[in-house]
């Protein structure tokens, strides 16, 4: 199985190599240590690829593969009856911003977590099992909606901030609050689809380690992959800094009130909460794509060991789908 498995790390890593950089010699990114020879032309082909250690490689699917079963089961639990409850009660009649932001959010976790199984069986196997078609709609999904996502938690934050900091301003604007919203969401998803685009053009069954990834072609030279991980770390930073900025204004906003409120007191604690979750969950991914993207030169032990912390992080951003449900819950019932 290990041999397998190294033996599919070594194709990927070549066919990524040779579509990355397949442009003049003297202006090679070295993203994969290799030793160049046979140099014709403007092509060089690399004779040796780095290969990570066979413990860490099954220490990294250990941990990917508990992580997605997890982050499955207790995700569409979760989101399932935060969708069922506003059609149930609500009949699916959203009456307020949250309203609108909250249920967006819980079917583009449900649809993210949805990609977990062929996700699970492809790390298990070793291989994409599917076809070309359901790699570029399992990927579609699977970026789209963590986009989505990531872009509806900045929205609650500004709709949370609007509603605290703002009230007087929020209210009088009330009539035409829902409106808004649905026009955040459709614009939250245009714009996932937008970022997402590029790489899902160029994702497909590789023939070489037939795994569903990007596979880019020679005019590209890496551009693709590079606007993947700028749209990624993009995706992140967007929802840090509203978070940040509008809940550290409406903490404080808070603490100017008089006297010692318990509701008070657990609302503050419901935001460092929100605050440290998501930085817990998403900044590790972030970090890792870019030391990936600034850093061109690795040792064979340094690219072994950022792809396992790629892989790794990757699959611990999924546990912010299954938190969501609850936390953005308590934010409701908060009136945060």
């Amino acid at each position: 199985m290990m041999r397998e498995v190294r033996g599919q790390w070594r194709t990927r890593a070549m066919d990524e190599n040779r579509t990355s950089y397949n442009a003049s010699f003297e202006n090679f990114t070295h993203e994969y240590p290799y030793d160049y020879e046979n140099c014709t032309g403007n092509y060089c082909t690399p004779i040796e690829v780095c290969e990570p250690d066979n413990s860490q490689e099954l220490a990294s699917m250990s941990v990917q593969v508990s992580v997605f079963i997890v982050a499955f089961l207790l995700g569409v639990i979760g989101n399932s009856l935060v969708i069922a409850t506003f059609a149930k009660y609500r009949r699916l009649r959203l009456r307020c911003m949250t309203d609108v932001f909250l249920f967006y959010l819980a079917i583009s976790d449900l649809l993210l977590l949805l990609t977990l199984p062929l996700e699970t069986t492809e790390t298990i196997l070793g291989y994409w099992v599917l076809g070309n078609m359901m790699c570029k709609l399992n990927y579609g999904l699977c970026a789209i909606n963590t986009y989505g996502g990531l872009l509806l938690l900045a929205c609650i934050s500004i709709d949370r901030y609007m509603l605290v900091v703002w009230a007087r301003a929020a209210q009088a604007l009330r009539p035409s609050m829902l409106c808004y919203s649905k026009l955040s969401a459709i614009g939250v998803a245009v714009t996932s689809l937008v970022l997402s685009l590029p790489e899902l053009l160029s994702t497909s069954v590789n023939h070489s380690s037939l795994r569903c990834e990007y596979v880019g072609n020679e005019d590209d030279k890496g551009r693709v992959k590079m606007w993947a991980r700028v749209a990624k770390i993009t995706g992140f930073c967007v929802p840090c800094v509203a978070m940040l900025v509008c809940y550290s204004t409406i903490g404080h906003v808070l603490m100017q009130g008089r006297g010692r409120c318990f509701r008070r007191q657990k609302t503050l604690r419901l935001i460092v909460a929100l605050i440290v979750l998501f930085l817990l969950f998403q900044l590790p991914y972030a970090i890792v794509l870019s030391i990936r993207m600034f850093i061109t030169s690795y040792s064979c032990e340094q690219w072994s060991g950022i792809h396992i912390a790629e892989d790794i992080t990757r699959s611990l951003a999924y546990v912010r789908c299954c938190l969501n449900p609850l936390l953005y819950a308590l934010v409701g019932y908060y009136a945060l």
